[in-house]
């Protein structure tokens, strides 16, 4: 009979001391990320929030008239912060996922911070889902551009 190895996917295991900090401050840049999009008021338009801050305006957008796969990223994590939906999806649908992504992290690391134990996922679980989320993200971004 042939032995089959079960590779856990998803397991909960303890973290060393200094990893702690890489948590903390992860923790530290979810709050931060969380009161700068409520901080700041989502541009009705779509994009262009992220000029609140003093930052320049989308060179792509600026020059071709057409939003990047990131426009709209910040207008939109700060629209679903701010309960307005509606402008959170339209200005850029990954708003939900960045947002809900580091919401997620930022637990798991308050959970470490807290019990010494965090959520770790196989690298090749990790490494699959990231790919197939920023060919998405990519995908999006070239539609978008090409049929706005």
């Amino acid at each position: 009979m042939m032995k089959v190895k079960v590779i856990e996917m998803v397991q909960v295991s303890p973290v060393d001391r200094t990893a702690r900090i890489g948590h903390g401050l992860i923790v530290l840049a979810v709050v931060l990320l969380i009161g700068l999009g409520l901080y700041l008021k989502p541009d009705p338009s779509g994009h262009g929030t992220h000029q609140q801050l003093h930052l320049p305006p989308c060179s792509i957008y600026f020059f071709t008239g057409r939003p990047c796969p990131s426009c709209g990223l910040t207008t939109s994590v700060s629209a679903w912060l701010h309960g307005n939906w509606r402008l959170g999806w339209q200005a850029n649908p990954f708003g939900i996922v960045v947002l809900l992504g580091a919401i997620a992290l930022g637990i798991n690391s308050l959970m470490v911070l807290l019990t010494g134990r965090g959520v770790r996922i196989h690298p090749l679980l990790l490494n699959w889902g990231l790919i197939l989320l920023i060919l998405a993200w990519l995908v999006h971004g070239i539609l978008r551009f090409a049929f706005w």
